[in-house]
């Protein structure tokens, strides 16, 4: 990685919050259309609005959106991962890429506005100072790094706590997993389920899909789907995990299923849409 990977990281991480601001706005905007009756998709605002002659007169959030998606991608052609695979898996695009890129690769530490210091909890560790209702914080970027599956997974907040289901939020509790990756697992999601049975993830969850028949029968459908698809997003944050190391020649550790679970690694599916494995 360039050696300016912490202004790397901090425009990506900016252009990822704009991205997220203006699709939150589109939302909105829409939802108020719809709550006084007006035809959310002939607003100016949301659409733009053009003259006579053809000529942009007033850009629309969405074309603002499609600025900002494309200033998302030109960051991301820094990255490897994205130049040599992400891009190409059909359903991932510059925002759920960079999301994902930004989660894997930086960590952000928030600082004390006092002292400088790092917080924890919202909590400086020398000056003691409370953050909370401090407005906007600065941060100080990381290089963060997972050294096997389940750690990435577990970041991600893909995997299972005691009672052998995805852990859920309590209150009062820091979670040691991501909120933020949580939810884009299930933007992912989403985005493949809607491509035609043809893409390769999407056949995949329809295969387990028709094994969590066999295993679950008395299971509600939208349970087995919901089961499948966890299964197909996990396979694929694994493949992110392994192009990552293929690319940047990491060591490759076993995942636990076969160092542990007694499986053979000839049952590990190699990543999806990538050239490095002969573009399986």
């Amino acid at each position: 990685m360039e050696t300016n990977w912490t202004e790397i990281a901090s425009e990506l991480k900016f252009s990822i919050k704009n991205y997220e601001s203006l699709t939150k706005q589109i939302v909105q905007t829409m939802n108020r259309a719809t709550a006084y009756g007006i035809d959310s998709s002939s607003l100016d605002i949301i659409k733009g609005k053009a003259g006579k002659d053809g000529k942009v007169r007033m850009q629309g959030l969405e074309s603002i959106k499609g600025v900002a998606s494309r200033k998302i991608a030109r960051i991301l052609k820094d990255f490897p991962i994205w130049t040599e695979w992400l891009e190409n898996v059909p359903g991932i695009g510059p925002a759920i890429g960079g999301t994902l890129v930004s989660l894997y690769y930086f960590k952000s530490i928030p600082l004390c506005t006092k002292c400088g210091a790092d917080l924890e909890d919202f909590k400086c560790l020398i000056c003691k100072t409370e953050a909370k209702g401090l407005g906007v914080l600065k941060f100080r970027i990381e290089l963060r790094e997972f050294s096997t599956i389940s750690s990435w997974w577990h970041f991600m907040g893909r995997h299972v706590d005691s009672n052998g289901k995805m852990p859920k939020r309590a209150s009062g509790v820091t979670s040691d997993w991501s909120n933020t990756g949580r939810k884009i697992g299930f933007d992912i999601k989403e985005s493949f389920n809607k491509l035609p049975s043809a893409h390769k993830y999407k056949a995949y969850a329809e295969k387990r899909k028709r094994y969590r028949e066999l295993t679950h029968p008395d299971a509600t459908k939208g349970h087995r789907h919901n089961m499948a698809w966890n299964e197909a997003v996990k396979l694929f944050l694994s493949h992110f995990w392994q192009v990552d190391h293929v690319l940047s020649g990491a060591e490759m550790t076993d995942p636990w299923c076969v160092k542990f679970g007694g499986h053979d690694k000839s049952s590990i599916i190699p990543p999806y849409y990538f050239n490095g494995n002969n573009g399986n």
